[in-house]
């Protein structure tokens, strides 16, 4: 009898310890993460905070209009204001992502103003953008840092 629950006992740690099978015949998982804005003043007249996905094989990316660009609902948490993203149903493709700032009415074809991009967040100097491979079946957050005053614009 000792035998049997102790065959028990290893069989349910490996059966806890195994990861959960992926369905790699998913749709295709979100693109998500947090947007954190580093400085504290809103900027609400003629425009809105938005976040922006360009195509990664393009030449000069953010100052092409983006394949898709979302509005974001700023909150405040503590002394920064910060949001979560969610994007699903984009072509599947190689993209970058960007924390931009759209004006309002918008505009066909604007290219928005960017505020921080994913891999880089609100450095001027840094040219190792992160790709990002949809669909993606890793569920990973791609967070990012921007400012919220649309004149230190990165692009």
């Amino acid at each position: 009898m000792r035998y049997v629950t102790t065959i028990l006992f290893i069989v349910l740690i490996a059966f806890i310890a195994c990861d959960p099978a992926i369905d790699v015949n998913r749709t295709g998982d979100k693109l998500s993460g947090y947007v954190t804005h580093i400085d504290s003043t809103l900027f609400m007249q003629g425009g809105f905070y938005s976040i922006s996905i360009y195509n990664a094989d393009s030449t000069n990316p953010f100052n092409r209009v983006p394949v898709r660009t979302d509005s974001l609902n700023l909150k405040r948490r503590d002394w920064i204001w910060e949001t979560t993203y969610d994007m699903n149903n984009i072509a599947p493709g190689r993209y970058y992502i960007a924390a931009t700032w759209s004006k309002f009415p918008r505009v066909q074809n604007e290219i928005p103003i960017v505020l921080g991009t994913y891999g880089c967040d609100t450095s001027y100097s840094c040219i190792d953008y992160k790709i990002v491979e949809y669909p993606n079946y890793q569920g990973q957050f791609r967070n990012i840092k921007a400012w919220t005053n649309p004149a230190k614009r990165l692009f």
